[in-house]
This record gives structure tokens, sequence and C-alpha cells, in this order.
């Protein structure tokens, strides 16, 4: 019928169509476009490619020299994304480190096409296993420890924390599965049932837009935490020269001194930096003492402090104060992470909390 003719075209073209929407938008603002994003744009190159093919592929059938194409592309497509991934977690990632990953996949298709008849697929599909596997595995593992030294470093992690990248990366792995297992059922099977092939479609096109999304818009990359840290903030000297001679208890009574008089807590946009500069101890005494003596990162001390600071402010808070200035006193760039650290340390909204304290 035409009409399943039209969906048939339309959802086997729609990936095709989001990916290239997303890399004509990196292109249109390279300009702008950082390095990590530059690996993203790899990426989108690649997908573009690939779902070209899956396109072609359901509606007209694959030629072989696409075909080779296609194993390409998607033999790529893991390695490019965990390029930026690193790129994204560390400043001294480049390409050369990113090669050994592209190789396997090159070699298999280049194999595929000199060598129709020599069961190429069955490697290429446990190449892909392998890729989805080691991707997850140490694109997790990095961005956990990315996020664990911004914990050392800001108090607010709003916006630099990768928890958006994390979730995409194991949607990707859980689409990817759906693909193969897809890809396993075969052509045939798409044609006998149209809503199948609908459905993949929309799952891939909504992951690669939120996927695209996201990388478009975060700024926040392991460059712009070096540039936060600045080099007065470096650990391979002591930002005082007598801070190796300072005890423990010394380098305790000057940041306790700093937040219990001097509530730097309250500081908007708080960074350990400001502590190294206000005390003169460098900032792995700092991020030590602190993680000895409260069991806890930088960004959760600080945090805890301001939610014990926002407590007594809603204690003698007058009636009709709203949540946001409440937010706003007690250090919080925003209401969501506002919210975001109460509910952590009290297990209760700010309401319930209120409420509670009323009775």
């Amino acid at each position: 019928m035409p009409g399943q003719q039209i969906l048939l075209v339309v959802f086997s073209f729609l990936p095709f169509v989001v990916c290239l929407f997303w890399l004509i938008c990196f292109v249109a603002s390279f300009a702008k476009v950082d390095v990590p994003k530059r690996y993203l744009m790899a990426y989108l190159t690649a997908c573009v490619v690939l779902y070209l093919c899956h396109g072609v592929y359901f509606t007209h059938g694959l030629p072989y020299e696409m075909e080779c194409l296609w194993t390409l592309c998607s033999l790529s497509v893991y390695p490019l994304y965990y390029g930026y991934l690193c790129r994204l977690t560390s400043s001294d990632y480049s390409v050369r480190k990113l090669l050994p990953w592209l190789v396997p996949g090159t070699l298999v298709a280049l194999a595929k096409y000199f060598l129709p008849d020599a069961g190429i697929d069955r490697v290429r599909l446990l190449l892909f296993a392998c890729q989805i596997v080691a991707v997850c595995y140490w694109g997790i593992k990095r961005l956990k420890a990315f996020d664990r030294e911004l914990q050392t470093i800001y108090v607010d992690m709003e916006g630099r924390e990768t928890t958006t990248v994390h979730h995409m990366l194991v949607a990707i792995i859980a689409v990817s599965i759906l693909a193969g297992v897809a890809n396993g059922v075969g052509k045939h099977f798409f044609g006998e049932s149209l809503w199948l092939l609908v459905t993949i479609s929309l799952a891939f096109s909504t992951m690669q837009y939120a996927l695209s999304y996201i990388g478009f818009f975060r700024d926040f990359t392991i460059d712009t935490l070096n540039y936060d840290m600045g080099p007065e903030d470096n650990d391979v000297e002591p930002a005082n020269e007598s801070a190796e001679q300072d005890s423990s208890e010394l380098i305790g009574k000057k940041i306790e001194e700093l937040m219990m008089e001097q509530h730097y807590f309250l500081r908007n946009d708080l960074k350990i930096g400001d502590i190294v500069k206000a005390t003169g101890v460098n900032r792995t005494y700092v991020s030590a003492y602190i993680n000895t003596k409260y069991n806890c990162s930088f960004s959760d001390y600080m945090n805890r402090l301001r939610i014990e600071y926002a407590e007594r402010r809603l204690m003698s808070m007058p009636k009709g104060t709203k949540f946001t200035q409440i937010a706003a006193e007690s250090g919080f760039s925003n209401e969501q992470s506002f919210y975001r650290n109460f509910k952590k340390f009290t297990g209760m909204m700010p309401t319930e909390w209120v409420k509670a304290h009323q009775s």
C-alpha cells in the first residue's frame, strides 16, 4: 500500500535525517566548537553514513560496496564516541591514541571488500560485541573518575558533572543491543512487521537527538577544569612554602575559621582554589583534611554546611519567604541544586522539612 511505503521510507531514513541535522549544527558553529566536540562531529559523520546505508538497505537494497562502507562505519561509531568521552575528560588524549580503536574495524571492512566469501560477518559481529563491552566499561569508568575529581574542586556540580553523558552512554548500549538483535532477525522480518522498524527507528532517532543535543550544549570539559584550577592551584608545589610544616590541626583550624567565622561556604560558585588562596594551604592538604576529618568530598562538605545554614534560616524565616530566597542566601546558584542537596542531606524536600518541624 502507498501509505505503508511512505512510512517505510520516512522511518528508514529518520535516524539519518536527525544525525545530518546535528552535524550541520556543529559545522555551522565550528568556530566555537571545542576539541571534544570535534570528536563528536567525527562520530556524527560516521552515523550519517551509517544511517544512510540503513535507509537505502530497507528501501532499495544495499549494493555490496555500500555494504562494506556500512561495515566500516558500524565498527567506527563506538570508537569515535569513546574518543569523545576520552577528550572530554582528559586533556592529553589525542587522535594517535584513538587509532588503535579504529584499526580493527577498518581491517574487517577491507577484508569484507576483498574477501567477500570468507565469512567476515561473524568477525564483524564479534568485534562489534567487544566494542560494546569495552566502550561501556572504560567509558563509564572514565566518567565516574572525572566526576570524582570535580567533587574535589567544585561545590556546585550542576552543568559540570557528566551524569547526562553517562546516561546517554547506557542508552547507546541498550539501543545497540536492540539493533544487534534486529540485525540477527534479518530484513525480511521488518518487511513483515513495519511497526518493528518504526519502533527501532524512533529509538535510534531519539537516542541520537538527545546525545547530540547534550554534546552540543555541554561546554564544560577537562580544559575548563584546568583553566579554573589555574597555576596557583597546582599541586606540584605548595601554595605556601610553610604548608608542608603545618600540622593537621593547624590546617583544620584555618579551614574551620574560614567556614565558621567568615562563612566562606555561602559564596556563590565556590571552588577549592578559593580556599587555597584564603588559607595559603596546598589543595592536596585541604582536600585530604576534609576527606579524613569528615569522610566526604570537598563538594559534599561545603554543601552540607550550606544545608545546615538553610535549615537555620527555614526555622526563623518570616511567613511568605520563598525557597528561592533561602537557596540564594545559602550559597546555591539555582533551586535545582538546593532541592537536590536538601533531599540528599536531610532525606526530605524543603516543604516536607518545614511541615515536620512546624508540627
